[in-house]
């Protein structure tokens, strides 16, 4: 198989929620909306089927079916990217085909899902779903794999051709630069909202965000900013969203967080699935006057 081609990751890319019914079903007329929308507002990109969108409790049907709404939304506009994350290798290549068979130009993945792997199983991991053929985002989420994708181990990912880019979410800005250093042809994309300034400053490419749900424009406008080095204007209008982009960072809550300030912004959030239960009267009430501040 040929390598692919490389895919420049520039731009912000929205990690989508997924919209329920309050019945609890699947609710693809409203995730289409959803879509077009954040095409509308400047977004570079989609990507359905990650942690935000509660991947892990949809059906195999559900989870294509969302890849499929996604592609006839916006297919045509901008690119979707999805989450094909999966217990194993061959798990997450299978995703990695239909989404490539739908039509999608890369996908995001984390590690294997079913266990704490070693550094070569992890690099076995991808080398399976780079069976594909397409460009791989490589996710770091220690918090929900407990795997941590360190500098030297995405090292040796970026041996692969396919694994082009990493979501780097360890909350940790200073692993921006030791990336650069130890994988220098990986690009970086900031997945931690409450880190994205600073990963910027230290030479991230792309941000694949959360509350650009709700917050599209400001987002947008955030990045170019910073890749106009207008750094002042940058933090000062990074402080203002700090209050809200800091819950991206709280696995326990961040999905509830974010469908919550979808609502306020006019936009429909829909509830979550199980496990996951609402947010709390007082958090609720923080995260809509930090969005409502922002609006």
């Amino acid at each position: 198989m040929s390598s692919p081609k490389p895919f420049a990751f520039r731009g912000v890319y929205a990690a989508t929620t997924t919209p329920f019914t309050d019945a609890g079903r699947l609710d693809l007329d409203s995730f289409e909306q959803h879509c077009n929308w954040l095409a509308d507002e400047g977004v570079a990109g989609i990507v359905p089927n990650g942690s935000l969108g509660e991947y892990e409790a949809l059906t195999e049907d559900e989870r294509a079916a969302t890849v499929k709404a996604a592609i006839q939304a916006v297919g045509a506009r901008i690119p979707v990217i999805p989450g094909v994350s999966g217990r194993t290798g061959v798990e997450a290549r299978r995703w990695a085909e239909q989404a490539g068979a739908a039509g999608c130009p890369a996908v995001m993945c984390l590690p294997p899902t079913s266990h704490l792997p070693s550094h070569d199983e992890t690099v076995a991991h991808y080398r399976e779903v780079a069976r594909a053929g397409l460009p791989i985002i490589a996710y770091n989420n220690p918090y929900s794999t407990r795997v941590d994708l360190a500098p030297s181990l995405l090292a040796r990912l970026s041996e692969i051709d396919e694994v082009q880019a990493v979501k780097e979410f360890s909350q940790d800005a200073r692993r921006v630069a030791a990336i650069r250093q130890a994988a220098p042809a990986m690009q970086i994309l900031c997945g931690c909202d409450d880190t994205f300034v600073e990963s910027m400053l230290m030479g991230a490419v792309g941000w694949i965000a959360g509350f650009v749900n709700a917050l599209p424009r400001k987002s947008v406008e955030l990045y170019e900013a910073c890749v106009a080095e207008r750094w002042r204007d940058a933090v000062e209008g990074y402080l203002a969203m700090l209050p809200l982009l800091r819950y991206d960072a709280d696995s326990r809550v961040f999905v509830q967080a974010i469908k919550l300030a979808q609502s306020e912004a006019g936009r429909y959030g829909g509830p979550v699935r199980l496990p996951r239960l609402p947010l709390d009267d007082d958090t609720a009430s923080v995260v809509r006057a930090a969005t409502r501040a922002l609006l």
